[in-house]
C-alpha cells in the first residue's frame, strides 16, 4: 500500500512540474489576413462569428444548404454559447448561405 501511495505521489509531483513548465511557454500566431466576403450582413457575420474563429475557418467549411447552415448557426448558440440574438439568426444564416452555401435544391 505505501508503494501505491508513493508511485501516485511521484506522479502527482511529476505532473506538477509539466504544468508548472506549460505555463511558461508563449505562442504566438500569425496575423489574421483573410476577410469574409464583403456583402451585405457581413458586419453581423464579422461581429458573431470571427469571436471565435477565423475567416478561414468559415470559407472552408463544405458547401451548407439553408438548413445546414442554419444548423450551424444553432450549435454555435446551443452547444458552444455563441452570443447570437434571435433576430439576428436568419440575416446571419442567409448571409452564410448566399456567400459560403450552396441554393437549396428545387422541389
Amino acid at each position: 500500500m505505501k508503494r501505491r501511495t508513493n508511485i501516485w505521489l511521484l506522479a502527482a509531483v511529476a505532473a506538477g512540474a509539466l504544468l508548472a513548465q506549460a505555463a511558461d511557454v508563449k505562442f504566438t500566431l500569425p496575423k489574421e489576413t483573410a476577410k469574409l466576403k464583403d456583402a451585405p450582413e457581413v458586419q453581423l457575420a464579422n461581429t458573431h462569428c470571427l469571436i471565435c474563429h477565423s475567416a478561414d475557418y468559415i470559407s472552408t467549411q463544405p458547401k451548407l444548404n439553408r438548413a445546414g447552415w442554419a444548423a450551424s448557426v444553432k450549435k454555435m448558440r446551443e452547444k458552444y454559447g455563441a452570443i447570437i440574438a434571435e433576430d439576428k439568426v436568419e440575416p446571419l444564416v442567409s448571409y452564410l448561405v448566399a456567400n459560403y452555401g450552396k441554393p437549396d435544391e428545387a422541389k
